[in-house]
């Protein structure tokens, strides 16, 4: 091998080293800092609940009492709006205000009987969101998740990529009983922050931690039992089980192509179902904040709620991490270059460019061969050439190993002191 081949295959190695290292930096990065919060989706979806709950349990209705009810939504849910520096505009308050003045029309109907209780409210929290105050989508969340990852795998090995977590489907974290048992887990978490930071809230700070607890898993008990959010559910999992019963019948093109969508589809609606629970922790994030001191504030972040993936973003976070920085320094080459290839594997048969199944969401277009394939390929080239040992520590470490063998073992030490005389001969 001339030099020229040996300087390219060093720099290939540097080259997917500082891939795989700043890959895995920036996924452990993601996972510091605050959670993002969503405050519209929260505030609307526990205030509607709340406002329906009193129609539909206050029995008999008062006329004043009734009509004071709807007055004192429309204020709650702009105080909240503004206090999360989503304060609303003039036209979304009309809009607002054109909603409160049908709830109380209806208000007005129950009272005298020609209006029955639960129609009061026939409308959800995200028809406030989407059609009246048309609030913009909060910012999705740049914390790494191999949740996408794992539920768009495609082919043979579909199931084998989401059988690694458990619920992957979300229908038992939906259940009532998970979620309330999400937002108490979150309370012991935020208390064992503190804890631990040398910051314990105090007696007073517990309680009105706790009060915020309970009225977030009251507002959510609310919501998930709401007939529409039900309705909505059973409609999801009706869905899942017609997905799987036509994925054994998808043959032809256009029956998998129609498959991947529904898919797709299906996992929107669970994100859009999750976050119904996930913004019930959240929310208890940042009561928690209001109620923290301010040296409390300064002991650091929240850390992250849980992620059913845990486990595997743990893996591919340090994993890549150690993997690029064993391959950058040129140590322990060839099994840096082993794992390397078999994390590139992982990538290529999760989504594998075959014919018949849906393009992946890379860059370009490919059939059979695209840049996880490539890259795995490099890191086999990696893996079976002395690049580490050219220019690395690898070099370091072999020099060491020699000189350590012949202090130990007579034999090689004379070879090594009869080696400069033959060579001068």
């Amino acid at each position: 091998m001339n030099r020229w081949s040996k300087v390219f295959l060093i720099a290939l190695r540097i080259a997917v080293g500082w891939h795989f290292l700043y890959e895995g930096l920036w996924k452990i990065d993601s996972d510091t800092g605050a959670p993002v919060y969503a405050p519209s989706w929260y505030t609307l979806q526990s205030s509607v609940a709340r406002l329906r709950d009193y129609y539909e349990r206050t029995d008999p209705l008062q006329m004043q009492p009734a009509l004071a009810r709807a007055d004192a939504w429309y204020d709650e849910i702009v105080k909240a709006l503004k206090s999360r520096n989503r304060a609303l505009s003039e036209d979304q308050k009309g809009r607002l205000a054109e909603l409160r003045d049908k709830v109380k029309l209806a208000a007005a109907g129950a009272v005298r009987g020609s209006v029955r209780h639960g129609e009061v409210v026939n409308f959800d929290w995200q028809l406030v969101r989407d059609e009246v105050l048309k609030l913009t989508p909060p910012p999705a969340s740049e914390r790494f998740t191999a949740m996408p990852f794992l539920q768009a795998s495609v082919g043979p090995f579909r199931p084998v990529f989401r059988s690694l977590v458990r619920d992957m489907d979300g229908v038992d974290r939906l259940a009532p009983l998970a979620a309330h048992h999400a937002v108490e887990e979150r309370y012991e978490e935020i208390l064992h922050h503190y804890d631990d930071a040398g910051r314990p809230f105090t007696g007073d700070q517990q309680r009105r931690l706790a009060e915020a607890r309970d009225a977030i898993k009251r507002a959510l008990a609310a919501t998930l039992s709401d007939g529409a959010y039900r309705t909505r559910l059973a409609d999801y999992a009706a869905m899942r089980r017609r997905v799987a019963a036509d994925a054994s019948l998808a043959n032809a093109p256009f029956s998998r192509e129609r498959l991947a969508a529904d898919r797709t589809k299906l996992d929107t609606i669970e994100g859009e179902l999750l976050a119904l629970t996930d913004e019930a922790v959240a929310e208890l994030d940042v009561q928690s904040q209001t109620i923290a001191t301010a040296a409390q504030l300064g002991t650091g972040p929240l850390r992250q709620p849980g992620d059913p993936a845990g486990w595997i973003n743990w893996t591919m976070r340090w994993g890549l991490t150690a993997i690029g920085a064993c391959l950058l320094l040129g140590l322990f080459t060839p099994i840096a270059g082993l794992a390397a290839a078999g994390m590139m594997a992982t990538f290529y048969l999760a989504s594998p460019p075959w014919p018949g199944l849906p393009a992946a969401t890379l860059g370009g277009h490919y059939l059979y061969v695209d840049r996880n394939l490539v890259e795995l390929i490099a890191a086999g080239v990696i893996a079976t050439t002395g690049s580490g040992r050219w220019a690395g520590l690898d070099a370091f470490i072999g020099r060491l190993g020699g000189r350590a063998a012949r202090r130990t073992d007579p034999e090689l030490a004379c070879v090594g002191q009869a080696t400069p005389s033959l060579e001068r001969s």
